[in-house]
């Protein structure tokens, strides 16, 4: 993962499996959002790019696991409500405000949250989870939770909102949303809510039972409640919403206009989940667009140079991203370049690209800290940040272990990590995260990663005094996809830190310089603004 100089957080996609990761991107090639969490893929995706296969799987999950008709006047009362895949294309299909959260184990649909995601006008964007279903054999193990976090995340929408009859449903939109479920709120702003509704073909605002002690709506069904094991829950939303009775659901929504709740446990697990998206957003990235891909040229005429290789030499670049280095090493006759990156989407650029230019070069999906290539290779490169994208130290040394494992005896390495002597030097935020979690709500969020990948500007990152690690809010908005908002957190090096760590794992160090993106042959001072990375100059002895 790499593209200048931004962070590469998405390579912490914990246990990325490419065997399952490749074949279900050859079934759904229009991914808009992949996360691996454990053995549970999540796509998120409009849904007019479902496909007829995967309307009769959500068909399936709904009828056999949502909730059961209420015994008010119904025949039905106690049977299974069931919707059919025609039913579910003619009321989602065709309308591009509606997207849809799924969750995967071994292509078994286990979950799936449906969305509506709607402008409004003097408000800001409002998105409703108009359906959310989970397997009754996988419930409990956090996939709802999930599934709305994948619609949600950390965004700076107006407002969050869903209809349900379990009070652990409303309380994961609360968790989800940062934000507390208010009646007075809701009644507030029941005409945003209404408005809402015009595009949901079952939902009727004359339904709303909405008055001091009530926000519910009629649905004529009645969910299972599992009240015996969450009566805590359920009495703490009975006494907000008022008592449920058959037929009617809890009508929840969160507003921004709410202070956001945001304790020391609250930022960890965001934090964590965060992390885990990273390679979505990573993969929505137009690196086509951001200045770096100016510097691949005098990069690669660097390398010939200065580490001597050769075109019989096998190359390996470890985060390739969308494969720009290698693809200049093809194009000067270098046939034995190889480029791996955890993302499949990226991946598919470069070889595509490859194809489409004629020229020979490999790309596989891979983790950097596992793919096995014992001694193969004359050069490897790691280059702008693969090493430092985790929050733990122990994953990037994995990385630096498998460079040497890559490496043939005498073969040579380029690395090159972010300048922590440059962004101390330039931090207006310096906190300690353990006393003051809620420093991070003031950061602006950037669109940095979508942009021009300089993740250097003060204004948007802070340090944490604690650990050292330097965050920020990333903002994705581009291509009409998912507007989404991450918080990211990387590791930058001071030229002793990253030097110890190549000498640790026996690297013989050759040279190291702090340099500026495309102009690798001119050595800078730590300090200079320009210069954002350390380059290192390694071989295996």
């Amino acid at each position: 993962m790499r593209f200048g100089s931004f962070n590469k957080k998405a390579y912490l996609c914990t246990a990325i499996t490419i065997a399952i990761a490749t074949k279900f991107a050859v079934q759904n090639v229009k991914l808009t959002n992949l996360i691996m969490k454990k053995d549970f893929l999540y796509i998120t995706k409009p849904c007019q790019e479902l496909t007829d296969e995967e309307f009769e799987q959500c068909s399936a999950l709904f009828s056999q696991n949502y909730g059961k008709y209420s015994g008010k006047g119904d025949k039905k009362a106690g049977q299974h409500i069931k919707m059919g895949p025609k039913l579910y294309k003619q009321m989602y299909g065709n309308n591009p405000h509606m997207f849809v959260s799924l969750c995967y184990e071994d292509g078994k649909l286990l979950g799936q949250a449906f969305f509506l995601r709607k402008i409004i006008q003097g408000k800001g964007i409002c998105s409703w989870v108009t359906q959310l279903v989970v397997h009754n054999q996988y419930r409990n193990r956090k996939i709802g939770s999930r599934l709305l976090h994948s619609a949600w995340g950390f965004s700076d929408y107006y407002a969050w909102g869903l209809a349900t009859a379990n009070a652990i449903t409303i309380k994961t939109l609360e968790s989800a949303t940062w934000r507390k479920v208010e009646p007075q709120h809701i009644a507030e702003n029941i005409h945003v809510i209404e408005e809402i509704m015009e595009e949901i073909p079952f939902a009727d605002k004359n339904s709303i039972r909405l008055n001091e002690k009530q926000c519910q709506i009629f649905s004529n069904f009645y969910p299972e409640l599992e009240k015996s094991n969450k009566e805590e829950q359920f009495q703490i939303y009975i006494k907000k919403l008022g008592e449920i009775v058959p037929g009617n659901e809890w009508l929840a929504f969160t507003f921004a206009s709410q202070a956001m709740s945001f304790t020391k446990e609250k930022f960890e697990r965001f934090l964590d989940f965060s992390e885990q998206q990273l390679n979505e957003a990573y993969s929505r990235m137009n690196m086509a667009e951001h200045g770096w891909a100016k510097s691949t040229n005098a990069e690669v005429d660097f390398l010939i140079q200065e580490v001597g290789i050769k075109p019989e030499h096998k190359i390996l670049d470890l985060g390739c991203g969308q494969g720009r280095h290698i693809l200049r090493f093809a194009e000067l006759g270098y046939k034995k370049g190889n480029g791996i990156d955890f993302s499949e989407a990226n991946i598919e650029k470069a070889s595509e690209e490859a194809q489409r230019r004629g020229l020979i070069a490999n790309f596989f999906t891979g983790d950097a800290r596992k793919v096995n290539f014992t001694g193969l290779y004359d050069v490897v490169l790691c280059l702008y940040d693969v090493i430092g994208s985790f929050r733990d130290e122990k994953e990037n040394d994995k990385i630096v272990r498998n460079i040497k494992q890559c490496l043939k005896p005498g073969g040579k390495a380029v690395i090159s990590v972010m300048n922590m002597e440059l962004t101390e030097h330039i931090a207006t935020h310096k906190v300690s995260l353990k006393e003051n979690p809620t420093e991070l709500l003031h950061l602006p969020p950037s669109n940095t990663m979508e942009t021009s990948g300089n993740i250097f500007k003060p204004e948007y990152f802070l340090i944490n005094t604690d650990d050292g690690l330097v965050y920020r809010k990333e903002q994705f908005n581009n291509n009409n996809m998912l507007s989404a908002e991450y918080l990211v957190a990387d590791k930058r090096y001071t030229k002793k830190e990253i030097c110890n760590k190549i000498k640790s794992a026996n690297l013989k160090l050759l040279e190291v310089r702090y340099v500026q993106a495309g102009h690798w042959d001119k050595p800078l001072n730590a300090t200079d603004i320009k210069a954002k990375e350390i380059l290192l100059i390694v071989e295996k002895q």
